[in-house]
């Protein structure tokens, strides 16, 4: 089960949790022509990714509220107990999902593909 501050999430999951490597490196050449590397753990900016293929429009617009009202404070993300401590990621679209339906004049029952885009602080 996925929680995000208190939000229950049972049928988001993390689309980019393998693959993340915990270091970083850079490397340059002196004059002399030498290499030099350095690499070092990273401390913080683990993106995490949420996506769910559909959910109702309430839990849309509840986490929508909450990017709005938390956009720069950090909550707690719970995945299987895993915590983390992270804020939304406002470098794109943090929140982004589809209608099921197009609606003319009505607001939809049911958004699809939604992702939520969050970073560790």
């Amino acid at each position: 089960m996925i929680i995000l501050d208190s939000i229950e999430l049972p049928h988001f999951v993390w689309l980019n949790r393998f693959g993340y490597t915990a270091h970083v490196s850079r490397r340059e050449y002196a004059l002399n022509g030498a290499q030099h590397v350095e690499v070092a753990s990273k401390q913080a900016g683990r993106s995490i990714m949420l996506y769910s293929d559909g959910e109702p429009l309430d839990l849309s617009e509840q986490l929508e509220t909450h990017a709005n009202s938390h956009a720069a404070t950090t909550f707690e993300l719970d995945i299987n107990g895993q915590l983390f401590s992270v804020m939304w990621d406002f470098r794109e679209q943090a929140i982004s999902g589809v209608p099921a339906i197009n609606y003319s004049d009505a607001s939809p029952e049911q958004i699809d593909a939604i992702t939520l885009k969050l970073i560790t602080v």
